[in-house]
């Protein structure tokens, strides 16, 4: 069942945590990526793996969004992109990825929380560069130097993204940004109106997985110097204790392979080659399979299966 977010709620749009490499999740992790069917990114770098889902609507196709795992100077780190968060709720699974992350000790090193407003990002932009023209303050924390970059819209308008702590090491940052032109701009696709993209970085422990899973809180806390704040509004305390608590989600042996068979897209592309070849290679196509199982063409087994 979809773990959704109401559309005009801030929702997490990245997800860095980091463990010791003496004491991570990557054993659960690895069971979770085989008992959901992802697929490893051939583009990935060494030592960074990453993997994605397969498209829900075509089994042949990677959807947008990635996990990447990676131990290097001494971090185990796992972090998440928005379009990969997005593909956990849709699929709920959400909240059992946030279970077996919080198996162990952990450190939120980047938490990304992103509310889209429908107002055009252009005048919102201009206004901002008016009112914070060199600093702003979020938060009680130091203040922040802001910047802007803008780029002419087809529409004759400027627009483009406004920064607060760009480039700086603070715990807390912002920005503000022309989402349709983002969209736009990346994929070629219109999204038919305006929409402005508030976004809010929190990183070296600021957040917790409970901020993760609900981003109103610390999203909130935050943003009043940019938005009007809701009423009621959320409420939020910062804390150094990880957070997380929910029942842990087991999928049996035989379920993960009944979904890695049925959702691999590796699988469907071998039997469209074999039936391009005709049939007498459908049939050797088969003995091949049967072979790496370790059956004969009668069915018996001939031992242990292949690697």
């Amino acid at each position: 069942m979809a773990e959704f977010i109401p559309f005009f709620s801030p929702k997490p749009d990245w997800l860095d945590v980091t463990f010791s490499p003496n004491d991570s999740p990557d054993e659960l992790l690895r069971d979770f990526i085989q008992a959901h069917g992802l697929v490893s990114e051939s583009s990935a770098t060494p030592p960074t793996e990453s993997f994605r889902f397969m498209s829900l609507n075509d089994p042949t196709t990677a959807e947008y969004g990635s996990l990447h795992i990676s131990t290097k100077y001494g971090v185990y780190r796992v972090s998440a992109s928005g379009a990969f968060l997005a593909s956990l709720r849709l699929r709920g699974l959400f909240a059992q990825y946030l279970t077996l992350l919080a198996s162990c000790p952990y450190r939120v090193t980047r938490l990304d929380a992103a509310l889209d407003v429908p107002s055009d990002a252009a005048s919102i932009l201009a206004d901002l560069d008016q009112l914070y023209p060199y600093e702003i303050t979020l938060n009680r924390q130091r203040p922040l130097r802001t910047k802007m970059i803008t780029e002419r819209r087809a529409d004759g308008l400027r627009s483009g993204t406004w920064y607060a702590g760009h480039m700086s090491r603070s715990r807390v940052t912002a920005r503000v940004y022309d989402k349709s032109l983002e969209v736009l701009t990346r994929s070629g696709v219109d999204l038919g109106r305006p929409y402005t993209r508030y976004e809010l970085t929190f990183r070296e422990g600021t957040a917790n997985l409970n901020d993760a899973y609900d981003c109103s809180g610390i999203f909130w806390a935050h943003i009043g110097a940019l938005l009007p704040l809701p009423q009621p509004c959320p409420k939020w305390m910062p804390s150094d204790v990880p957070a997380w608590v929910s029942e842990r989600v087991e999928v049996l042996p035989h379920e993960a392979l009944l979904r890695r068979v049925s959702n691999s897209a590796e699988l469907d592309v071998m039997i469209a080659l074999a039936q391009r070849c005709g049939p007498e290679w459908q049939n050797h196509f088969m003995h091949m399979i049967a072979k790496k199982i370790g059956l004969d063409i009668r069915g018996h087994h001939l031992g242990k299966l292949s690697a």
